[in-house]
């Protein structure tokens, strides 16, 4: 157990705030691991940013970079891998092209502290 201090207060009334507006909004798939990524990683960033209000508006905004990135990568790599015809190389294709766009994606955009 973690010993209550005034920064642990500060972090359990910010969680709490956060937990009652997130149902006002509609973080996805990037912005969640994003979250996911700066509380494990940055605990005293991530209480900074949940008092200041910043958490949510920050996700979104990682989210929007992130699925926007992503299109592109997408686009580029269909344009310089052109798709194959046969059935198992299209699934190869289709796999390598998606770890390839998640990884780029994650290493560009998620993965960044930000404050």
């Amino acid at each position: 157990m973690y010993p209550l201090t005034y920064h642990s207060l500060f972090y359990l009334k910010a969680q709490e705030e956060n937990r009652m507006s997130n149902e006002n909004f509609e973080i996805g798939r990037w912005g969640n691991e994003w979250q996911k990524f700066t509380t494990e990683n940055y605990p005293a960033e991530t209480s900074e940013l949940m008092v200041a209000d910043l958490w949510n508006e920050l996700a979104l905004q990682i989210d929007r970079e992130a699925w926007a990135m992503w299109e592109l990568l997408r686009k580029q790599y269909a344009k310089e891998n052109p798709r194959p015809t046969t059935f198992m190389e299209i699934v190869k294709w289709e796999n390598t092209r998606g770890f390839y766009v998640d990884h780029e994606v994650m290493e560009q955009v998620v993965l960044k502290l930000r404050a």
